[in-house]
């Protein structure tokens, strides 16, 4: 096997076996319904259905994963994409702005959009979706994006695999696959080390605290280009950003953003989610 193919085998088998763990979770729920007192009914009711709907999303995924994996071929390509965001705020806010479907999107503190994520979803599995997105452990469910530039081009489709493991994957617009993501811990620190990995080795990073939210987004010499918060509503735009949960994003570099960092973050963003 490849590289690519051996990394999405082995997604396919986690989102299978967590799959597999949520629909036999669903099941005890509800065989047990009928041993329940009247008051524990409906919360038994809702864990079942809300077990059964993330297990029937990570067996799906899983299973297109797997079949995926004997198709896909090569490793990963270099990303030529020029795309650049010449110049951004200070502060931004990187916010979900629906909750039935995952769209994410990179906003200056009037409300200007630089960019966004949109799920994909087609037309016939879109009621399958609207309930996944409200009836679903969201963190755990596999989901596939499009990133749209501030000119609504189409830059990179992104992979978002499900599971207990979370890992993501980029593709250019030619469908080549072209970085991923991957994790680590400071020993030191304990801090939660994320990489954006390229055919030629990691070019950035996010390193912070998990459990607070704050994360460092450096480049592959160190350089630190961003500062993001999670749940961290601006003050100047709090009517416009307070009903959508995101990151309050801090440049520290602001102009000449490459495409690949955006994405790194849309990416961040959708583990959150």
């Amino acid at each position: 096997m490849t590289m690519v193919q051996q990394m999405i085998y082995e997604d396919a088998r986690r989102q299978l076996m967590a799959g597999a763990f949520f629909s036999m979770t669903s099941f005890i729920f509800i065989v047990g319904l009928i041993f329940y007192r009247s008051g524990s009914f409906l919360i038994a009711l809702v864990y079942s259905f809300i077990f059964s709907i993330t297990g029937i999303a990570l067996l799906k995924a899983g299973y297109n994963d797997l079949q995926k994996s004997k198709k896909v071929e090569g490793n990963f390509y270099s990303d030529h994409t020029l795309s650049t965001i010449k110049k951004v705020p200070a502060r931004m806010y990187m916010g979900r702005t629906t909750i039935q479907s995952f769209q994410s999107g990179l906003f200056a503190m009037d409300g200007t959009s630089y960019g966004e994520i949109a799920e994909d979803v087609e037309a016939k599995q879109k009621p399958f979706y609207k309930l996944a997105g409200l009836f679903s452990y969201d963190q755990l469910r596999p989901a596939v994006f499009t990133y749209t530039n501030e000119g609504h081009e189409p830059l990179y489709r992104v992979e978002k695999k499900g599971g207990f493991k979370w890992r993501g994957y980029v593709q250019n617009s030619n469908g080549q696959y072209v970085a991923y993501t991957k994790e680590s811990k400071e020993k030191a620190t304990k801090q939660r080390i994320t990489s954006y990995v390229e055919s030629g080795g990691c070019r950035w990073s996010a390193k912070g605290d998990e459990y607070i939210g704050h994360f460092t987004i450096k480049d592959q010499e160190g350089k630190v280009w961003a500062v993001i918060k999670r749940g961290v509503i601006p003050r100047e735009a709090a009517d416009l950003f307070e009903r959508m949960p995101g990151y309050l994003v801090e440049w520290k570099v602001r102009e000449n953003i490459p495409s690949s960092l955006v994405a790194f973050l849309f990416l961040l963003h959708s583990r959150a989610r």
